[in-house]
């Protein structure tokens, strides 16, 4: 009976470490590292306080004119989107009408769109530099010499429209008094333009400071 008692007790014994040596084997290999889940990746930086990418720009410009500080026949709408901190686009519309005593209403109707590089800029200033394509259309109207030579003119005969074709280039300095809100000065110069005015037509190719080249102030407020 001691006997049957001590092998009993013996396989019981061998039974309960053998299935402790198997489970312990079938949870982790031996020598195994520990698996720990990767850290989190960093959140991304935050863009800097003067960083423009992604904002969208709506302002006026104002040029000089040839006798006079500013001219109305060369004000515009401008917006300027920003692609980049360094790269935006400035799409333009100038518009004007205009009369003479004497003669009847003339339009001029200027679309542009501008490719724009900022080389240089501190935190509250940036100079852009660029070019882009522009359309021209205008019309100002004439009069009839009168009858006999030397009177009066008799009647008025509007001219034949002008429409044009420009490469724009541009340089501009604006400065921020906010994200929000900008002011500057601008030059801009018709470095090709072909116009037709009815059978006549020209093309300018270069810098003329005389015709195409004009100075402009502007104004912008940006979404925030």
């Amino acid at each position: 009976m001691n006997k049957f008692h001590g092998k009993l007790v013996a396989g019981l014994a061998s039974v309960a470490f053998f299935g402790l040596l198997g489970s312990a084997l079938a949870q982790e290999p031996a020598g195994a590292a520990p698996a720990y889940a990767p850290p989190p990746a960093p959140p991304p930086a935050p863009a800097a306080s003067d960083n423009m990418s992604g904002q969208l720009g709506i302002g006026v410009g104002v040029g000089a004119g040839g006798t006079s500080l500013i001219s109305t026949r060369d004000a515009e709408i401008n917006m300027k989107y920003w692609l980049s901190d360094t790269l935006s686009l400035m799409p333009q519309l100038a518009l004007g009408v205009f009369t003479t005593s004497g003669l009847s209403t003339g339009y001029k109707i200027d679309p542009a769109a501008l490719i724009l590089y900022c080389p240089w800029k501190t935190t509250s200033t940036r100079l852009s530099v660029g070019g882009g394509l522009g359309l021209d259309f205008e019309k100002v109207p004439t009069r009839t010499p009168g009858t006999p030579p030397g009177a009066p003119p008799t009647a008025t005969i509007p001219a034949n429209a002008t429409i044009g074709i420009t490469l724009p280039i541009y340089a501009g300095v604006e400065h921020f008094f906010t994200k929000w809100f900008s002011m500057g000065v601008a030059v801009q110069n018709d470095f090709l333009a072909y116009r037709k005015n009815g059978t006549t037509h020209s093309f300018d190719f270069g810098f003329d400071t005389t015709a195409t080249t004009r100075a402009v102030g502007f104004l912008f407020f940006y979404t925030d």
